[in-house]
């Protein structure tokens, strides 16, 4: 008899569970007066300084490896260099004909006016 007892205990505890989530269900739709606000950091995080760079790192790399699929890529950074210049550097992970292998690109800008310089690709083994 003590184990009926138990097994009635656990579905009490499950029923009781379900009710629970059930109403915090028919609270949470019941109530349309919720706003949710939008961060404005979150919207600026969400389209990084970088964000124009790594669209043309990604569509040079495509051109020059076209039976290749791109993987995953790496934003690096951007290093400052002499005479107004700098470089906005990636990693990109390649797959072509079952072997995978990364890809550096290098993009040399003129840092005041944001104007690319030259674009450079050294494939990594």
């Amino acid at each position: 008899m003590s184990a009926d007892w138990r097994k009635n205990g656990r579905w009490y505890r499950i029923l009781g569970q379900v009710v629970v989530k059930a109403i915090f269900l028919l609270i949470s739709i019941a109530n349309p007066d919720v706003q949710v606000s939008v961060d404005p950091v979150t919207i600026q995080s969400a389209n990084p300084a970088y964000a124009k760079w790594s669209k043309l790192a990604l569509e040079e790399t495509a051109k020059a490896y076209r039976g290749a699929s791109i993987v995953d890529y790496k934003y690096e950074g951007r290093f400052i260099g002499a005479e107004g210049e700098s470089e906005e550097r990636f990693l990109l992970w390649l797959r072509e004909e079952g072997r995978e292998f990364g890809v550096r690109v290098s993009l040399k800008i003129q840092t005041e006016t944001e104007n690319l310089l030259t674009v450079k690709l050294t494939e990594m083994n």
